[in-house]
C-alpha cells in the first residue's frame, strides 16, 4: 500500500508556512464572499418585500395625510409597495428611536418632520437617537404657519398686533413646549423686538387652534392646514413663509409686512444610519417622481401643505443637517428646554 501522507520536509514546507498559506487562502475567500453583497448593492437595489414607512404621529394629522397620499400614488414604482404604520408618542421620539435602531436594509423608514429631527435635538436634554446620523432619502412637503388672532382682537393688521402686544398683555397658544408652533412664534417675537407674550401650551394643534377661535387665547402660529378651512373664524395676520400660500393667496407674508420670518417646517423620508447609498437612490427616484407630479402637488394644496423644494438626494441630506442648526439658534435664544 502506498503511503500518501504529505511530508513537509519533502515539499520544502514547514507546518508554520502551511498554516500561513491556508490562513491567507481563507482570508481571501472571506474577503471575496463578503464583498459579493456589497458589489450587488453598489450595482443597484431591488426590494423583495414591502417597505414600512413609520409615521411618528397618530392618524389624521397633516404628516399622516401627506404620507398616505404619497404612498397611494407611489404604487409599485419601487418594485414593492410602501406601507404606512403610525407610531405616535413623546413628540415623535418613539417612532424615531425605533427607525434609528432598525436594520439598515431599506425596509424600515421614517416620515420625519422638523419636530422630530430639527426641534427635538435642540429641546430635549436626553435623546434616544442622533438626528444628524439618519440618512436622508427624499423631501415630501412643507408645513407653513399662519399667525392668527381670536375674533374681536383689536388689531387689524400685523403692525397693529405688534403695537398691541407691546402696550398690553397677550398670550399665544401652541401644541406644546418645544413644538414648531412655539418655535415659529419665537421667531416672530424676535423679529418684532422680543415681544412679551405669554405661552399657553395645549395637547395638540387642533385644541390650541380651537381655543383661539373660542376667544380663550389671543394668537397662535397655526399650521395652514388647520387655518385655511376656518379663515372666516379668525384674523389671519400673515404667513411665516417666503411666499404666499396657494390655498390662501389673500394672506400676506410677514416679510411683505416688514417682519422677515421663515418658519417653514419640512416633512421628509429618512432611513436608519448606515443604510447603503443604492437603497437611498432607489427610493429617492420613486418618491421624487411622485412628489414632483402635478397631481400630488394639487393634493398637498387641498390639505393645506405646500411642495417641498426640488432637492437632490445629497442636497436634502445637507438641508436636513442645516435645519437642526437653524432651529437650534431660535430655541437657544428663546431658552426653550425640556427635561426627559
Amino acid at each position: 500500500m502506498t503511503n500518501t501522507r504529505l511530508n513537509f520536509r519533502d515539499t520544502g514546507m514547514t507546518r508554520s508556512s502551511t498554516r500561513r498559506l491556508f490562513g491567507a487562502t481563507a482570508l481571501t475567500l472571506a474577503t471575496l464572499l463578503g464583498a459579493a453583497p456589497l458589489a450587488a448593492v453598489a450595482q443597484g437595489w431591488a426590494p423583495t418585500k414591502p417597505i414600512k414607512l413609520v409615521i411618528p404621529f397618530p392618524p389624521g394629522g397633516a404628516t399622516d395625510v401627506a404620507a398616505r397620499a404619497m404612498v397611494a400614488q407611489l404604487g409599485n414604482a419601487l418594485g414593492q409597495p410602501m406601507v404606512v404604520e403610525n407610531r405616535g408618542g413623546a413628540n415623535g421620539m418613539i417612532a424615531s428611536e425605533m427607525v434609528f435602531n432598525s436594520p439598515p436594509d431599506g425596509y424600515t423608514m421614517l416620515m420625519a418632520t422638523a419636530d422630530t429631527n430639527s426641534i427635538n435635538p435642540n429641546v430635549y436634554t436626553k435623546m434616544s437617537y442622533q438626528a444628524h446620523e439618519f440618512r436622508a432619502v427624499a423631501p415630501v412637503a412643507m408645513v407653513n404657519f399662519m399667525l392668527v388672532g381670536r375674533p374681536g382682537l383689536p388689531a387689524k393688521d400685523l403692525k397693529e398686533l405688534v403695537a398691541l402686544a407691546r402696550g398690553g398683555k397677550l398670550n399665544f397658544a401652541s401644541w406644546g413646549v418645544g413644538s414648531t408652533s412655539q418655535a415659529a412664534m419665537e421667531m416672530f417675537k424676535a423679529q418684532a423686538g422680543k415681544l412679551d407674550i405669554l405661552h399657553v401650551p395645549y395637547q395638540g394643534a387642533a385644541p390650541a387652534f380651537q381655543a383661539v377661535m373660542a376667544g380663550q387665547n389671543d394668537v397662535m402660529m397655526a399650521p395652514a392646514v388647520v387655518v385655511i378651512p376656518a379663515l372666516s373664524k379668525v384674523t389671519a395676520y400673515g404667513i411665516s413663509s417666503p411666499n404666499r400660500h396657494v390655498g390662501a393667496p389673500q394672506v400676506q407674508t410677514m416679510t411683505e409686512q416688514g417682519f422677515p420670518v421663515n418658519a417653514d417646517a419640512w416633512v421628509g423620508i429618512l432611513a436608519p444610519p448606515k443604510t447603503p447609498q443604492a437603497v437611498l437612490e432607489h427610493v429617492y427616484k420613486g418618491v421624487h417622481a411622485v412628489t414632483s407630479s402635478k397631481e400630488f402637488q394639487e393634493r398637498l394644496t387641498q390639505i393645506g401643505l405646500s411642495s417641498a423644494p426640488n432637492m437632490t438626494l445629497d442636497e436634502f441630506g445637507k438641508y436636513m443637517v442645516a435645519e437642526i442648526a437653524r432651529w437650534g439658534q431660535v430655541i437657544k435664544a428663546a431658552g426653550i428646554t425640556l427635561n426627559n
